[in-house]
Formats: structure tokens, sequence, C-alpha cells
């Protein structure tokens, strides 16, 4: 598989930058009328270059002017190396030097250094500048690479040049294809007769035609009907490429630059993200708790609050944990890399990494958790991490696989810790794959059967327990997850019973109290002696014989009715299993007759009115024994 390298070419305004993208490849830059007319790059140009042995390299040529800052950092957010162009007769500049800390911050790893216009100056002064050079990047990623003297004149150095870019590119490594598909979206074009075409470099993964895709952070859904990578069509593309996509069904507005492309349920869409920062040396103001900044990732630019975990400033150089607070949601994953400036200001101050996607918004009570976190993060101490999660929610199950996409830990990490534990006996791993710690387990099944017990205990008449009623004597939060496993194991070992929807302690049974079995005893000769006739609480208040209050009547029905011996219909009346069953005969016994059973019915077949009937006729459509076809038709069984 061939390899293919994004390169981006950085530098101060006005050195030379576009100049030498074109010696090399012979492809102008600057695309745009008023670039020409100004003679500055307003925006990154693209240009490629093959070579030889089948590698190949997209340039990406970046402003130099701090105007435009915003531009600059979209183009160098995806370089795998870079070429950092110094004019001789400039020497460093200060765009030099803030691309070269954006570029530290964005973690590129392979470059060199071009000093241009050695055609303007004599030896001593491109000496000079050289040594300049030097000072600058020691230190640095770019430090011992080569430094190549270079006239666009002529084309002296360009040899050099072309030699060194080609051991750039053997030395960068190979990006993951098997990580999720990203392409941040850097232009956005309509075309006539072909529709809206996206263009950017292929951050992570692997893209294939007809691929369905989501439009990030607004989470549209398209798919990808074509593609091309410099002019040439292509079926797919892997990361380090550039490539321009054409998108089905999505209008030119829908889609701006800034967003991003990911496969479905692979790149989540965030309001806030806890990361680690490094403000830069020589920033004159420190960055302040509840401060508003711009924040630089991708190619998205965002209007976020700054919230300090540690402290109210933060002074230059002095790195710190933070959560960024975010107006829109951005789409993030653990481990990008960000650069920050004033909302006022074209200048970076600050950038970093994002270590963790947020559950939880920074407050004074968490903050104390969040560092400890974070710090584990940083440090990539996955015990430390773990045991912080399973601390701060001991009742949640943790999945492998949700905290690898919402932390820069590893699935593999993450698995083989939990496995270690699972083998020691620590933790407890339930059939969804949901984990907790066993001794937190074991507390709770105590903590469950001393609720269960004290409720029948107190209610011997109460025939069951609910879920929702354990949890709600919880003293702290119960993932319902965990809770049903709890009781699952329980019931498993033989502690309890489900009856019901509900559990109760194996070897206990319902007591009724002897007032209240009197009142049962009564309601079930009565309604047995009713037959198929539902009756109500006030008529049966009203004819017994034993003068009863009304509660201790009602009590008596809803313990029938949930004991499934009493069946309440809609407006509250009463009738027994025993005599429904007997309503269905007949009622099959009427459709089969006539084809379907109508209200004017009732009086014929139950000797009761339309009234009572509707209600009944309404049971048995909710039971799916019957099924209405309207009032014409009537009902027929199900």
């Amino acid at each position: 598989m061939n390899k293919n390298v994004i390169i981006g070419v950085a530098g101060h305004v006005d050195h030379g930058k576009t100049t030498f993208v074109g010696c090399l490849t012979g492809v102008d830059t600057d695309r745009h009328p008023e670039e020409k007319r100004r003679g500055l790059s307003l925006d990154s140009g693209i240009a490629y270059w093959s070579r030889p042995d089948g590698s190949a390299a997209s340039f990406i040529d970046v402003p130099g002017h701090s105007n435009y800052l915003k531009n600059t950092v979209r183009g160098l957010h995806c370089i795998d190396a870079v070429v950092l162009v110094v004019a001789a007769d400039d020497g460093v500049m200060p765009q030099t030097r803030e691309h070269l800390e954006i570029l530290k911050y964005f973690n590129v790893r392979e470059g060199m250094v071009v000093l241009s216009k050695t055609d303007r100056v004599d030896n001593e002064t491109l000496d000079l500048a050289e040594l300049e050079i030097i000072e600058l990047v020691t230190g640095t990623f770019l430090q011992g690479k080569p430094v190549i003297r270079f006239s666009a004149v002529d084309n002296s150095g360009l040899v050099e040049a072309k030699h060194a870019l080609d051991r750039t590119l053997a030395s960068v490594s190979r990006r993951k294809p098997d990580a999720p598909f990203r392409l941040w979206v850097d232009q956005v074009r309509s075309l006539q007769g072909i529709g809206t075409v996206v263009s950017g470099s292929v951050l992570s993964g692997a893209i294939q035609i007809h691929d369905v895709v989501r439009i990030l952070p607004d989470n549209k859904e398209t798919r990808i009907r074509s593609m091309e990578s410099h002019g040439h069509q292509v079926d797919g593309a892997l990361a380090g490429q550039r490539i321009g996509v054409n998108l089905h069904r999505i209008a030119f507005s829908e889609i701006k630059r800034g967003m991003c492309l990911a496969h479905p349920n692979t790149v989540p869409s965030s309001y806030y993200f806890n990361c680690e920062i490094r403000p830069l040396p020589h920033i004159t103001e420190s960055i302040k708790d509840g401060q508003r900044i711009k924040l630089y990732l991708g190619t998205s630019v965002n209007n976020v609050m700054v919230k300090l975990a540690d402290k109210g400033s933060l002074a230059p150089n002095e790195s710190s944990f933070l959560q960024f607070r975010c107006k829109k949601p951005v789409a993030v994953l653990p481990g990008d890399r960000f650069v920050i400036s004033p909302l006022n200001k074209n200048t970076i101050i600050a950038g970093g990494t994002v270590l963790e996607l947020g559950h939880e918004k920074l407050r004074a009570g968490n903050k104390a958790d969040i560092l400890l976190r974070l710090s584990s993060l940083l440090e990539n101490d996955v015990d430390g991490y773990l045991a912080q999660v399973m601390s701060r929610h001991p009742v949640r199950p943790l999945d492998a696989g949700h905290l690898a996409v919402r932390t820069i830990l590893s699935a593999d990490s993450l698995k083989k810790h939990l496995a270690t534990g699972i083998d020691k006996d620590e933790f407890i791993q339930f059939e969804n794959g949901g984990i907790v710690r066993k001794s937190k387990f074991e507390q709770y099944q105590n903590v469950f059967a001393e609720i269960v017990s004290e409720i029948t205990s107190s209610q011997p008449d109460k025939e069951c327990v609910h879920i929702q009623e354990i949890l709600h004597r919880c003293d702290s939060f119960c993932h319902e997850e965990f809770a049903n496993a709890v009781i699952e194991n329980l019931c498993r070992q033989g502690v309890w019973l489900r009856i019901n929807g509900g559990v109760r302690p194996a070897g206990t049974r319902c007591r009724l109290p002897a007032d209240l079995a009197e009142v049962v005893d009564a309601l079930l000769t009565f309604a047995g002696s009713n037959g198929i006739r539902p009756f109500s609480l006030e008529y049966y208040a009203k004819v017994s014989e034993e003068k009863r209050n009304m509660p201790q009547i009602l009590k008596g029905l809803d313990y029938l009715c949930k004991n499934k011996k009493l069946i309440r219909l809609k407006n509250n009346r009463y009738l027994t299993s025993m005599a429904m069953e007997e309503i269905k005969i007949k009622v099959r016994q009427s459709v089969n007759r006539k084809g379907a059973i109508h209200l004017r019915d009732c009086k014929e077949v139950f000797d009761f009115n339309r009234k009572i009937g509707l209600h009944v006729l309404e049971y048995l459509d909710r039971i799916g024994f019957t099924c209405s076809k309207g009032e014409e038709e009537g009902r027929v069984l199900s």
C-alpha cells in the first residue's frame, strides 16, 4: 500500500512558502484572484507531489499573515510533517515563532527548514540566518533536522530539498487505518450538475464510496456519492490523503467549513470536555477561570468558556487541567490537539490535549475527583483512573468500550485491566458487559435484603416489593442495571422469590390482618354471587349486610385485583376472573353466530345495559381478545 503524507508549509508572510511549493511541484497554491492581486496567501493552498516509489505528499501551504491565523491553524491541524520556510533577508520573524509553537502543540514530529531567498544576501548574512534558525529550533522536534538553503531564482538547493523531503516521507509513520474515520471540512463548493462537494484531509480511518457518514455536530446523515483525490476519481481513501467528497442530498447551505464527516456513532459531539493545557512562556496576560476564548479544534473555531480545575488563573508556561464549556456541541475525541487565542486578538496563547469527554460539569464539589482522574489519564495510569471512576460512581457499571471512546485510554488496556480484576475476583461482570466492584455488589445485596425484609415485616399484607420501592429507600443513587443484577442474583440464590413483577423473601407469605381477611372473603363471596354483572364499591357498601367503611372495602378490592382474583374495569367496577371467562365464552358464541358483537347486543348477550357493556368490551379489546372495527362493524375476535 502506497504511503500518503500531508506536509504543511509554514512560516512568516512573504518568506517564499508559495514560491518554494511552486518550484517543487509546479503548482501555484494561490488560487484566488485576491491572493494574486495582494501577493500573499489568504487561505491554505494545496499541491500534490508524487514520488517514484509510489508514495505521495499533499502540501498544505498556509497563510503567513497574523490576520489569517484561523486559516493557518486549519491548515496545520492535520499534517504529518512540516517545511518551515524562513527568508534569509528577514530571518526569524513573529509568525515563524508562532507557527513553530502551533506545530509543537499539534505534536508534529517530522520536518525540515528551508532558508529561502538566499540570492538576496551575502554569505555572512546567510550564515547568521542559519545560526538564528538553529537557535530557534533547539529543543524542538526540528532540532537536528536539515536546513536547506534555497533560491527560486536559479532553483539552487531544490535537489537537496527533494532528497530531504524523501527522507521525511520515509520516516513518517503510517496512520492507523482501523481508527474511526474522520475528515474536518476545510472547503465547501457547489458544482453544477454534481451538487455539494466538501474537501479536507482524512485525519484517521478509511472511507469508501457509498459509505454512510454523519455531518457533525449537526448529526445529519448522508452518503458518499463519489470521491476524488487531486483530480483523480477514487473508490476509497485512507488517513493521510486529501480528498474531495460529493455528498448525497446535502444542500450547499447545510454544511460549512469547520464541520466534520465521520462514520455513524464513532465520534461524539460534546458541550464540555476536560483537557490538559500549556500556555506559551511569553504571553503577557494570564488565562483566567471563566474567561471566554477562541478554541481551534480541527478546522472548527469555537467560542468557549475556560473552567480551570485547580486555580483561579493560569500564568505563562504553567500547565494545568481545565474544562472547556461550549455554546454549541463540538465533534471531539480524546487525544485531539487544540490551540486557543483571545477573542479579540489573532495570536496563539496556549494549546493542549483533550483527555476526557465530560459527563459532568466541573464544579467546586467535584473538582478534586476530576483532578485525580485527569492526572491518572495524563500518566496513563489505568488502575488509578478506574479506581477514581468506580469511587465516584460505585453503582454505575463500567463499560470498557464506552470509556475508550470518552478517554485517551485505549480499549485494549482497559479490557486487560478489567479482565485482570475479574480473574482476581475483585470485579463482577454482568451479562451485557458492565463491570462493578465485587465488594460494592455484595454490600448492596445486604442493603437490598434489609430493605425488602423491613417492608414485608412492617406490611405483612403486602404481596411483593417492586424495584422502584427498593431504589426509593436507598440512601444514594443506584443505577437500575446494577439494581436489576443484584435482584437477579438474590433470586438465583433463592433468597427472594419473584411474584407479580416484584420480589418477596423466600419462605414468607402474605398475611392479611383478621379484619381485612374478613373483608376479602366477603367481597369474593359477593362477587361470585353477582355472576357476570360488574359491581361498584359504592353498590357493595350499600347492599352489604356487614357495614364497613369505604377505605377498608377499597383496600380489600385492591388486594384482590393485585392477586388477580378480581378484575377492575375502567369505570371502577369489578367482577371475578371466572366471570370474565364466562363473558368470553358468550362473546365468542355471539361473534360466531352473527360475525361480530355490537354494543346493542349487550342486553341480549349479557343481560346488562350498554353503559356497563361498553367497559366490559373495552377491557376485552385491551387484553387482545377482541378487536374493534368501529361502531358500525362492531367487534370481532382477535
